[in-house]
């Protein structure tokens, strides 16, 4: 146990020293995915106030037949209206984001450029307006045929929501948090990984650790828990990232709840944190193994991208957010631990899921620490350069 410690020191010290791999566990996903995703929150809050004040140009044909379409168009006073005779015309000379053709049957035809997208805004609040219009001639054809105003909506419907705010904000955060934290703990393992394996062997210095009187059990355990350590420092760091994002209000998804600002579920972010050890241990054995398999850091970092691709993919699973997730998905590593954490947050829990994901995942990280294990015993593999 002693030996393991030494070692562990001796990694955690070296790895101290390259700054690459503290920017990589600790700056990045403590202060560049907040800066991302508040500048992205910003933009698009920005964006969307200037869409509310923006007036746009359209065109119209043939208007008399529906005037009170029209009336209620102008009274909003976000559109300005440009009557003309051609659709192309107005288009390439007016610059109207759309043209209205009011037919003689009463037909509405809306031309639109489904590839600008000033046009696709133009065109929803046109839609809302001809709604709003049509509701309005079908009331006063009902009260001109005597009928009560109630046939339109016979059932009253109310939509109330029940899910308090801890819920809303753990919901806010299932999106993102386990997606983040997954890529910033295995980007954070993977600079950790291969600067102590692969690093040491363009060193040279990996040679004087395997003739001490270290067992390689020891060494890799040793090496192990060091990536473990800076996958860790990353994972935290995410979270604590995520977390002062969110209460900056800008974040990229804030304007689906609003409430979601005010109240962080911090018990459960600290569960989801617990939970991830059995993954961050899956990636350490995982990435030493692999790093310790290849014959440079080059090398191991072509590797590494392939890996951490699979870990997208993985993790982009549980962005889509499983409503009932098969029992088959929380035996899939990666997958299994995202969705219970998205569970913990939302406060739904399935107990015997969250074994089987927690227990599968320990089982695939003792066979990736078998694989690390198995390379360190063969010297032709770790001194090959």
């Amino acid at each position: 146990m002693g030996k393991i410690v030494l070692i562990f020191k001796k990694e955690v010290l070296e790895a101290r020293r390259d700054s690459r791999t503290f920017y990589t566990c600790i700056i990045t996903p403590l202060l560049i995915y907040p800066l991302l995703f508040i500048t992205l929150g910003y933009f698009i809050q920005h964006e969307q106030k200037r869409e509310r004040s923006l007036t746009y140009r359209i065109g119209v044909i043939n208007e008399s037949p529906a005037s009170g379409l029209l009336n209620l168009i102008e009274a909003t006073k976000r559109f300005e209206i440009v009557k003309g005779n051609d659709q192309m015309v107005l288009f390439a000379k007016e610059k109207v984001t759309l043209v209205l053709e009011i037919k003689e049957s009463e037909e509405i035809v809306i031309s639109y450029d489904g590839a600008d997208k000033a046009s696709q805004r133009a065109l929803a609040r046109i839609d809302s307006l001809i709604s709003q219009y049509q509701d309005a001639v079908i009331r006063r054809r009902i009260i001109a045929n005597g009928l009560p105003e109630t046939i339109l909506a016979p059932i009253p419907v109310r939509k109330e929501n029940i899910a308090p705010v801890q819920r809303m904000g753990g919901f806010i955060l299932g999106i993102l948090i386990p997606y983040i934290l997954i890529i910033a703990s295995f980007q954070g393992a993977m600079r950790a990984a291969f600067d102590i394996t692969t690093g040491e062997k363009e060193r040279k210095t990996i040679e004087t650790l395997l003739a001490s009187d270290v067992k390689r059990g020891e060494i890799v355990m040793g090496k192990c828990l060091t990536t473990f350590l800076f996958s860790f420092l990353a994972a935290t760091a995410g979270m604590s990232g995520l977390i002062i994002t969110l209460q900056t209000g800008f974040f990229v998804l804030s304007h689906r709840v609003e409430e979601v600002t005010a109240v962080i579920p911090w018990l459960s972010c600290l569960l989801i944190l617990v939970i991830m050890i059995p993954l961050l241990w899956l990636f350490s054995s995982f990435l030493i193994a692999v790093g310790s398999f290849a014959r440079s850091t080059k090398q191991a970092t072509t590797y590494g991208s392939y890996c951490l691709i699979g870990v997208i993919v993985l993790a982009v699973i549980s962005v889509v957010r499983l409503a009932s997730p098969e029992k088959i998905m929380f035996y899939l590593p990666v997958v299994n631990i995202a969705i219970s954490q998205q569970q913990i947050l939302v406060g739904k829990v399935d107990f015997l899921n969250l074994i089987i994901a927690i227990g599968s995942t320990i089982f695939y990280a003792g066979i990736a620490y078998h694989f690390a294990h198995h390379n360190f015993k063969k010297e032709e593999i770790l001194l090959r350069i």
